[in-house]
């Protein structure tokens, strides 16, 4: 054949088609006479379509064994025109690689083009969010958009505060095949969506949240310390690893829950903190994940990284002056309470001061005048003048009496605190029978013994339920009740009454803080004290209109305490 393919340049055959014995009628050099091919067929040659012609030349038709046929027939002819045609084929095979540079310096430079318009489109998009959450779901939406980075999935772990432990907290892909095709259907339905767009679209859409992929990877925990760890001990930089070599564990764990396959994964750092890694795949569409994929992976997360650095650090100074301020309110709280405890103890003070001061001449007075009523000379107006004497000498007393009794220390013996609740009931019998008041006991049986001072409970019980008897109308209701609860006992005091407003709430254990025309402004802020003096608590649940319950705890008597006794 080859015999016959050079006698057939010998015959000067000078066409393709007849050297090969072509029958592809469709080629534009077929049944063509005194044409080169090579030009009639522009860039394509044997099947294969060429970028430049010179490049077919090089490629293609210098290799071909019609050209160099061709080449032969030169051979013997002038010096000058083989020196000519070995530099045109020389400036050729120049030309052609020559090109193939410029093309791939020009494709280096569409690249760079696209990274910096990326880049620049990031830096935009995150420099206008202020949360890590809208943050960390504008890269997913960026590294997975088709207008982004383009991969299937992606899951981002965060550094736990003050702990070595990296745990999940986003995803941004389907979780199934079935899935795979839905995901970005919601955020394409637009065509050429720019990626600001698809970033504020996603955060719209709770699915992302929600999603899945989101719930599964967020139950999921990377140990930064664990040493046969693949994961953290390529922290620094962008790794590529496949699941079927992972040795560790905790690597197969996280691989096993997310379907991870070939895949990758980047740090999220700045300078000098690590605060996470993002992993991402190609699962569904299977396409390789190449180096160069990985380097526009680092750079838009590393160009993230410093705004997700200040934006956490941003949430953190707000949640530090949330937990300063809540400090500071429990801190004037404190020094409202001490301030109070202040004035009770001067109260106390002052109120022992004066009853040193008046007790003694009162007592005289009110006995003067009740002997004076005894006598039978003193008549009308004399009369009635000395008994109001006698009588407001009688009440003075016995207010003495009360405050006698709130200022002066605890004595604490073991009481059933149903007994004191019995005696108050018993004394204040007459009072709620006359204004028809209904009075509900549900005292516990079995109440445990309390340590109180029995006379200072008593006028705690009395202050409260005086104050309910003061509140209800005529007719209304008042419930008692107590009960054991752990280690405490319980003494509830309801009534139907109109309530405490909302703003006096507060104030209203506050000594000489009074809604009543004729009251002191005393009673519960010496109840307060004394509970307290026990080492309890009373509270007062409220609500206009709807009355108002004291509530007192006391700590029982166990049985430790009961032997020691």
């Amino acid at each position: 054949m080859g015999d016959n393919r050079e006698n057939k340049i010998d015959d000067q055959i000078s066409t393709c088609w007849k050297y090969f014995d072509c029958d592809q009628e469709d080629c534009p050099a077929h049944d063509r006479e005194n044409a080169a091919c090579w030009e009639l067929t522009g860039h394509t040659c044997k099947g294969r379509v060429f970028g430049r012609i010179e490049e077919k030349l090089v490629k293609c038709c210098f290799n071909c064994d019609f050209f160099k046929q061709l080449k032969k027939r030169i051979k013997g002819r002038r010096w000058a025109d083989i020196t000519i045609l070995e530099t045109l084929e020389d400036a050729l095979q120049r030309s052609s690689n020559y090109s193939e540079k410029v093309e791939d310096l020009y494709m280096e430079v569409i690249r760079r083009s696209k990274l910096m318009n990326l880049l620049s489109e990031v830096s935009r998009i995150i420099s206008g969010l202020d949360s890590e959450e809208d943050i960390i779901l504008a890269i997913l939406t960026i590294i997975t958009a088709n207008e982004g980075l383009g991969y299937n999935r992606a899951f981002v772990f965060l550094k736990e505060e003050d702990r070595e432990v990296l745990r999940g907290k986003y995803a941004l892909g389907p979780a199934d095949a079935n899935e795979a095709s839905d995901l970005w259907h919601l955020l394409e339905k637009e065509k050429d969506m720019s990626i600001e767009k698809l970033v504020r679209k996603g955060q719209r859409l709770s699915y992302i949240r929600k999603s899945e992929l989101a719930i599964r990877t967020s139950k999921l925990t990377i140990d930064m310390s664990d040493e046969n760890s693949a994961i953290t001990k390529g922290l620094s930089e962008v790794q590529f690893l496949d699941a079927n070599d992972l040795d560790s564990e905790q690597d197969r764990k996280i691989a096993r829950d997310l379907k991870l396959q070939q895949f990758c994964f980047c740090p999220i750092a700045t300078a000098d903190e690590q605060l996470g890694l993002v992993f991402v795949d190609n699962l569904y569409s299977g396409r390789k994940i190449t180096a160069e994929d990985a380097h526009l992976l680092e750079v838009v997360i590393s160009h993230a990284a410093t705004s997700l650095k200040v934006v956490q650090l941003k949430e953190s100074l707000n949640k530090n002056i949330k937990i300063l301020k809540e400090s500071y309110r429990k801190l004037k709280m404190n020094e409202d309470r001490m301030m109070k405890a202040e004035r009770l103890a001067i109260t106390g003070e002052m109120t022992s001061s004066v009853l040193h001061e008046i007790k003694n001449p009162l007592v005289s007075i009110g006995g003067f005048a009740r002997s004076l009523l005894r006598s039978e000379e003193l008549s009308g107006k004399d009369r009635e003048s000395v008994e109001v004497i006698a009588n407001e000498s009688l009440r003075l007393e016995k207010y003495l009496k009360s405050l006698q009794s709130s200022v002066s220390e605890v004595k604490l013996e073991e009481e059933n605190i149903n007994n004191v609740l019995k005696d108050t009931f018993q004394m204040l019998k007459g009072e709620m029978k006359e204004r028809k008041i209904n009075l509900v006991k549900n005292l516990d049986p079995d109440l445990s013994l309390v340590r109180i001072d029995e006379v200072k409970m008593h006028e705690v019980m009395m202050n409260i339920i005086k104050n309910s008897i003061e509140a209800v109308d005529e007719g209304g209701t008042i419930e008692v009740k107590s009960w054991n609860d752990g280690n405490k006992v319980f003494v509830q005091v309801r009534d139907d009454g109109e309530g405490i407003q909302s703003d006096r709430m507060n104030r209203i254990f506050s000594p000489f803080y009074t809604t009543k025309d004729h009251g002191s402004g005393l009673g519960l802020a010496f109840a307060h004290r004394i509970i307290k003096d026990h080492g309890g608590n009373i509270t007062v649940s409220s609500a206009s209109g709807k009355g108002a319950t004291f509530t007192i705890s006391v700590r029982s008597v166990n049985e430790d305490e009961k032997v020691s006794g």
